[in-house]
């Protein structure tokens, strides 16, 4: 099953594509109306991609920071580190 981001990215990149087809066939038609509607949907659909790209980096961010974090701070537990202990609780407060 494929997640929300990855069907923005999708539905992001069928824009795109539309777009640059309509503005295109706009150029090669002489039809400027036609030209200026695909390159707005072009324009929307790589804004929509590229949301859906940074949404999926920042949620990756947050896992690494929540594990790194988690590990850090059982290590410190188990040896009694609580500056470690710290510096993980510290890492998962970015989450």
């Amino acid at each position: 099953m494929s997640s929300n981001n990855e069907q923005s990215k999708i539905g992001g990149d069928a824009k795109y594509y539309q777009g640059g087809t309509k503005e295109t066939a706009g150029q090669a038609l002489g039809n400027e109306q036609m030209q200026a509607e695909g390159a707005a949907r072009k324009n929307e659909g790589n804004t929509e991609s590229n949301a859906s790209k940074n949404s999926s980096k920042d949620t990756l961010k947050d896992k690494a920071n929540n594990l790194v974090g988690g590990a850090k701070e059982t290590i410190g537990s188990a040896i009694g580190s609580e500056n470690l202990q710290a510096q993980g609780q510290e890492r998962k407060n970015k989450v």
